[in-house]
């Protein structure tokens, strides 16, 4: 009888736990925000904070959103985590305000499914008035991550490295033979990983866990994450970092910390299969005379020989300009022949129409409505500026007024340029109006552009710390917002440490950095090695390989038109892009996309099946370590395409589709094939609306440069694709794929050479068996 009811009731459990978890569990939405916490005692603006100099891009990279929280600012309840996937800390003390209430805090957080991640100290040894946390408490908390506190290591000559794990560890840099200090950890929890730990030869009592990860998050010990070293404080007692290397994986740590293998990635480096494209251009030295050679007998401006060199030559590489409109206006600093080169530059199809405000802010912090009374520490920042950006342009902004020798120079009694007694813009004639900066320089651009045209983009000048008031303008205005990030990985900055991430959280809005740095960082402010920029290629492979990290971004200033050397190092730049399996688009179409990365949803609604919603003008969805499986045609929907790359798994989803559904499937072989079903592999135009039936497939196209693609099709199969284009007689093109199914050809545009691409394409196909 005892065991007729042991029976029944193991029955009655398996019958209601499985059905129950399996409802609670699916749909789902999954959680993909990191909470990352810090004390603005330290670091008043979260640019500066580690989390979002070193953490934000591995953690973007991995799908996740990183928000941010002041810790004095308090603490959100239970109720407000209901998006959040992780919590991060990363703190500079020992000591908070409140150490009790927030161990009590992150405890509860950790029962509700919050992970938590610990970098060095967890500052709660003691509150603000000197007061000791017990130990217990402590240990209460760090027991939810498997872990035990027992003492500080102030002395470790006679400890080393008793186990290291190859995949976590040596990343970028080996640990010093010396180790440093550190607090002595014990695992207390079987499931917990121990990546690195240190102790005595042949005493297991004395080993130390210094990177863990577990089920509940993950802990890494105060300087074992990785190297730095610091330039001496400047005058106004600032420092900075001038070598920085990983020690640990941060791509890997934190992928086992927050279980991300579970979240679809939204990705902001591909579309339709390929390494993204773009490229935009600051207005900062439109007027200057140009000292290239060439062109030095012409007396002509820096605008108009980066027309001539770098734009009209490249209609397949599309590029965006932002002109200051203070370079272009009569009633500031503008003539006729500004005006002039800035309409033909604008009217070329290939490029888009920015704005790279009205007055050329430098100082955003200082002259946002929301920081009229500056801090001491801002104007300490103001003043730093000055010695900085300044000079530059000193350099690069001398006004036409006092170089121009055309017809249309300025009369005398035009004003002249004149630094501001604040140097905290480039041209202050009138007061700072962050409605003109914005929605001035926007609707005075848009007047010199031709029919169907209009701004696309605001590109942030000076420092890009922008308040959410100067964020919100922009919204107002319609167009999407660039610039600040600074991605730099060659010889001088080698480790993924000073790649940026996708932007910076302002309130409730986010400002999208550029992928890659300018010609400035390469130039010391162009003030010398003026050929520098020819050195972005190295940061250009460096985040293609071996991780995809970045798109390709070609970001410079007119001033480049000026010297020769900048002039060939930009000349190089293109060629370079031109060399490269790339998908060209426009700059506010990456914005959109970096948008999308911020607000898209991933609701998984069976296993290995997500709906995909509020993705803006993202398109791309990767699984990584993905070799092994392939997009479940049978069960998704809007998917054009699949891609194998770097042990990832590129998804491309249809622009068309409101909320695409993707389903993957396992596999027995790497890099599956799909049988007879038509899909997308890789393209250089953008595609959609894709729609197969029985005798083929069809699908929208457009982009820059040659229509190159590649599908999978029927393997051994001939195809005829009909093009058919507005104000374009239909063509038509015979193709045979492969054996393997790959179906390779190039859209022709029929147009007169140097015309844009047509935005529409359609293509059809049928399909005659060999």
């Amino acid at each position: 009888m005892k065991l007729q009811r042991l029976v029944l009731v193991m029955l009655a459990t398996l019958w209601s736990t499985r059905p129950i978890a399996a409802a609670e569990r699916l749909p789902r939405v999954v959680p993909r925000v990191i909470l990352a916490i810090y004390d603005s005692r330290y670091q008043n603006d979260i640019r500066d904070t580690k989390i979002h100099r070193l953490l934000e891009m591995p953690l973007n990279h991995l799908g996740l959103v990183v928000r941010y929280q002041d810790l004095n600012a308090g603490l959100p309840t239970l109720e407000q985590l209901q998006d959040v996937r992780g919590i991060v800390t990363w703190f500079q003390s020992d000591a908070m305000q409140n150490p009790v209430g927030f161990l009590a805090w992150a405890e509860a957080a950790i029962d509700a499914g919050k992970r938590f991640v610990v970098l060095g100290d967890l500052s709660v040894t003691r509150n603000l008035q000197g007061q000791a946390t017990q130990t217990a408490l402590i240990n209460r908390f760090l027991a939810k991550l498997g872990l035990r506190a027992d003492d500080w290591v102030p002395v470790t000559y006679n400890l080393r490295i008793v186990y290291k794990d190859p995949r976590m560890m040596d990343f970028e840099r080996s640990l010093p033979a010396i180790l440093p200090s550190f607090d002595a950890v014990k695992v207390i929890d079987r499931s917990v990983r121990v990546h690195l730990m240190a102790g005595k030869a042949n005493d297991a009592r004395t080993g130390s866990a210094l990177i863990v990860t577990g089920p509940h998050g993950g802990y890494a010990a105060s300087g074992y994450t990785h190297f730095a070293t610091y330039a001496p404080p400047d005058a106004n007692s600032r420092t900075a970092e001038v070598h920085l290397q990983w020690y640990l994986n941060p791509f890997e740590f934190f992928r086992l910390a927050f279980a991300a293998d579970e979240v679809p990635k939204p990705d902001t480096t591909t579309v339709s299969g390929r390494r993204i494209y773009y490229s935009h251009i600051d207005g900062d030295g439109w007027r200057n005379l140009t000292e290239v050679a060439r062109y030095r007998g012409e007396r002509i401006s820096s605008a108009e020989v980066i027309l001539r060199e770098t734009i009209r030559p490249f209609p397949d590489l599309p590029v965006t300009v932002g002109p200051i409109a203070g370079d272009l206006d009569p009633h500031w600093f503008g003539n006729q022949e500004s005006l002039r080169v800035a309409r033909e530059i604008l009217s070329i199809s290939w490029v888009e129409a920015g704005s790279h405000t009205y007055s050329h802010p430098l100082d955003w912090e200082t002259l946002s409505l929301e920081a009229k009374d500056a801090t001491a520490s801002q104007k300490g920042l103001r003043s730093w500026w000055e010695q900085t950006w300044w000079p530059l342009w000193e350099r690069v902004a001398e006004p036409w007024s006092d170089k121009d020798t055309s017809e249309d120079k300025p009369s005398d009694h035009q004003p002249k340029f004149r630094r501001g007694q604040s140097r905290l813009r480039s041209y202050d004639l009138y007061p700072f109006d962050v409605n003109q900066e914005i929605g001035g320089s926007i609707d005075f651009i848009n007047h010199l552009l031709p029919a169907g045209k209009r701004v696309q983009l605001l590109q942030w000048s000076g420092t890009t710390l922008e308040s959410q008031s100067v964020m919100e303008a922009t919204r107002r205005a319609g167009v999407r917002n660039i610039n600040g990030g600074d991605t730099r990985f060659d010889p001088e900055f080698d480790s993924y440490a000073w790649v940026a991430p996708l932007g910076r959280q302002v309130g409730r809005y986010r400002q999208i950095y550029s992928s890659e740095s300018n010609e400035n960082t390469y130039t010391n402010l162009w003030n010398e090695r003026y050929f520098g920029f020819r050195y972005l290629i190295q940061t250009l492979r460096n985040t293609e390989s071996p991780i995809r990290v970045k798109p390709f971004n070609l970001y410079y200033h007119m001033f480049s038109g000026e010297k020769d050397p900048g002039l060939q190092a930009v000349l190089g730049n293109l060629a370079y892009a031109r060399s490269q399996e790339l998908a060209p688009i426009t700059a506010s179409q990456y914005a959109a996309i970096a948008d999308g990365f911020f607000s898209a949803t991933f609701t998984e609604i069976a296993n290995h099946r997500w709906r995909v919603e509020n993705r803006d003008g993202l398109n791309t969805v990767r699984f990584d370590h993905a070799e092994k499986q392939a997009v479940d045609w049978a069960n998704s929907r809007d998917v054009i395409g699949q891609r194998h790359y770097q042990g990832s798994l590129y998804v491309a989803l249809d622009p068309a589709g409101e909320a695409p559904i993707v389903a993957l499937r396992d596999t027995n072989v790497s890099v599956p094939k799909s049988g007879d079903r038509a899909y997308l592999i890789q393209s250089r135009w953008l595609i959609s609306h894709l729609q197969i039936d029985a005798g083929g497939f069809s699908f929208t196209a457009h982009g820059f440069g040659p229509g190159e693609m590649e599908w999978h099709a029927r393997p051994a199969a001939r195809y005829t694709i009909e093009v058919s284009c507005r104000n374009v007689p239909p063509r038509q093109i015979e193709v045979a794929a492969g054996l393997d199914g790959t179906l390779r050809f190039t859209l022709p545009d029929g147009q007169p050479a140097g015309a844009p691409i047509p935005e529409e394409v359609t293509v059809k196909e049928t399909v005659n068996k060999l």
